[in-house]
């Protein structure tokens, strides 16, 4: 059955949560530890995503900090299509090697408590799981003052 949503005062909280689980890999779909796209030869014209490693091409690029993209021309059709468009963008040419992305090296790895992730969500709903697995419970919090207090110990030693 699918869930609604409504988000009033704490969306930001949510939108911070979502992140966190999202770069843990623990919501991605199972096809993504998988996908046979992740290389540079794709099937399609044009290849669109997040350009993470911008700075080694122009550290300034990205100044407003509101992240730029990474676009791959795969074809002559989409060279084409891009020059058509790319004065109406902030374009900067870049070496593939300064490009490549995990995602374009190989597939995602999947987090192990994945299953149990869907699971939970499905049965208990989206709070539920962004406070087990997310940084909104007393576990989060635990796992960060635990991790600090390793930090204090080291000094100490």
């Amino acid at each position: 059955m699918p869930h609604k949503f409504e988000f009033s005062g704490s969306q930001s909280k949510i939108s911070s949560s979502f992140t966190y689980l999202f770069s843990k890999n623990i919501m991605l779909r199972h096809s993504c530890g998988v996908c046979h796209f992740t290389n540079i030869k794709r099937p399609s014209d044009i290849t669109i995503a997040d350009f993470w490693g911008y700075e080694k091409t122009d550290a300034n690029f990205n100044s407003d900090d509101k992240g730029c993209s990474l676009v791959l021309l795969n074809t002559d059709k989409g060279h084409r299509l891009f020059e058509i468009v790319k004065k109406d963008m902030n374009v900067i040419p870049a070496k593939l090697e300064n490009c490549m992305q995990p995602n374009l090296l190989h597939p995602s790895t999947i987090h192990k408590y994945r299953d149990a992730f869907e699971r939970d969500y499905t049965h208990k709903g989206l709070v539920y799981v962004m406070k087990k697995y997310g940084d909104m419970g007393w576990r989060y919090k635990f796992k960060i003052l635990f991790n600090k207090t390793k930090k204090i110990s080291k000094l100490w030693k």
